[in-house]
């Protein structure tokens, strides 16, 4: 009965164009569908802060982005499917060391209990955090803590920041100027009251490994302070600010993680670096042969953490295949090929059948590339105009594709925790991969079809005609 209720609902919801559960509230950080904003770079809203008239990024583009814009867009990003947002740095950094290409990036901030000014006020800021929840989506910031652009100033309790320059665990991180363990009250204070004051629901944390200082990993305390505040609004009846979702930056594959944020109860989610070089290409290089994706692959990303060298399945790498850092996924293929849209779509249907949090970047959703650009460098070149709309047929329809593929990973928890298994099917046309997701706890069955080539294939009596390079999504149970 219960089975037969859920294919009812689910029919009916199709129908009438709404999701079960897309941008809904969802305590549960592996449902999250983030979205992921490049101040700066985004939007300009109309009578809102300035902005910015330089940033490190391409030549040409938006540098003056502000709040404004970002709450003009709210809509666009909540018809993705997105259930999250997250936004770089926020804070003031009209003072930062380094210039103004530097300051409009938000990483190396002057006073972390302030709203940067180029970008918009405290009321604006506290108007989008507002306007995300009322439509269900959570509000992430970028909390930098372990380097600064000149912080002078105590933090509203009196706290204060040691920046003393001090070298990480981690050699190849390089120095950070935030000390700790000096530094760590006023850390804590950043991390929550931005939960009090503005019902943020937790942070994306940069650089995350410079938070490891003389052996031991700051994060504990930290994600501790943050997770406590989480209870106490929670307990308070407040609707949001309650989650506490913390996800770090240490590059590298598993391993790497493993010995950095995740351990000695650290960090409980980082971001996938393995598993988005592993399906769409080198973050600061241009690999065009990614193009040929192999089973093997989709197979090896949508298994379990610790069948991915993670430390244990009680961590939520997160999964992305863009972002403000390097080449975007579209660099990697070539626009004038046969199937340069549907390597876009397969990669996204990876993301939507991901097992845990994932993150999608502002214009991906477009097939925007950072490789027509001139001025920008490997490490911030994806750093484009966001637009809105669609220029074009292609581009309208990868859009709504991704949509509907984000709509349906929230419509079914099967895609967001279940667990996989795999069957490859030989067609006269080609190979077919069929992936199966089961979650027990809401009865709920998925099945994904992928296939590189134009295939007719039969599941459970039913034949299919499959496009190449573009899965299918169908509800099991």
């Amino acid at each position: 009965m219960k089975q037969i209720f859920r294919r009812v609902l689910l029919w009916v919801v199709g129908l009438a164009g709404i999701s079960l559960g897309a941008g809904a509230q969802n305590p549960d950080p592996r449902s999250l569908t983030i979205y992921q904003i490049m101040v700066a770079s985004f939007q300009h809203g109309e009578g809102g802060a300035p902005g910015y008239n330089a940033m490190w990024g391409p030549d040409g583009h938006t540098k003056n982005g502000n709040i404004r814009g970002i709450i003009n867009a709210l809509d666009h990003i909540r018809s993705m499917g997105a259930n999250a947002i997250w936004l770089t740095p926020v804070f003031d950094s009209t003072r930062a060391l380094g210039g103004e290409k530097l300051q409009a990036t938000g990483y190396f901030t002057n006073d972390f209990f302030k709203i940067d000014p180029r970008f918009g006020t405290f009321s604006e800021m506290k108007e989008l955090v507002d306007e995300a929840h009322r439509r269900g989506m959570y509000v992430f910031l970028d909390g930098v803590f372990g380097h600064h652009g000149g912080v002078t100033t105590p933090s509203p309790s009196g706290h204060v920041l040691d920046t003393t320059a001090v070298l990480s665990d981690r050699p190849d991180g390089g120095y950070g100027n935030i000390k700790y363990p000096e530094s760590l009250d006023y850390i804590k204070e950043v991390a929550t009251y931005w939960m009090d004051t503005l019902g943020i629901d937790g942070w994306r944390l940069d650089q995350a490994y410079q938070a490891m200082q003389g052996g031991h990993n700051y994060w504990h305390e930290i994600r501790g302070a943050v997770e406590q505040k989480a209870a106490e609004r929670k307990a308070a009846g407040e609707r949001w600010g309650t989650l506490g979702y913390m996800v770090g930056e240490d590059w590298g594959p598993a391993s790497r993680v493993n010995v950095g944020v995740y351990n000695t109860g650290g960090l409980l989610s980082a971001f996938d670096f393995q598993g988005k070089e592993t399906i769409s290409g080198a973050m600061q290089e241009i690999t065009p042969a990614d193009s040929i994706l192999t089973w093997e692959q989709v197979i090896e990303v949508l298994s379990p953490p610790t069948a991915r060298g993670y430390l244990n399945d009680s961590v939520m790498p997160n999964l992305y295949l863009s972002n403000h850092d390097g080449y975007r996924v579209a660099d990697h293929f070539d626009p004038s090929g046969k199937n340069y849209y549907g390597h876009l779509k397969t990669r996204h249907a990876i993301l939507a059948a991901y097992s845990g949090p994932i993150t999608l970047y502002y214009g991906d959703e477009y097939g925007d590339r950072s490789l027509e650009t001139t001025g920008g460098q490997k490490d911030n070149i994806s750093r484009t105009s966001g637009h809105l709309e669609a220029r074009d047929r292609h581009e309208l329809d990868l859009r709504n594709y991704i949509a509907r593929a984000m709509e349906f990973r929230a419509a079914n928890p099967a895609m967001w925790r279940g667990t996989a298994s795999f069957e490859r099917m030989e067609t006269p046309q080609g190979e077919v991969l069929v992936v199966t997701k089961t979650d027990p706890e809401s009865d709920n069955s998925v099945r994904i079809l992928f296939s590189r080539e134009d295939v007719t294939v039969k599941i459970d009596g039913k034949e299919r005609r499959l496009k190449a390079w573009e899965p299918v999504f169908e509800v099991i149970s």
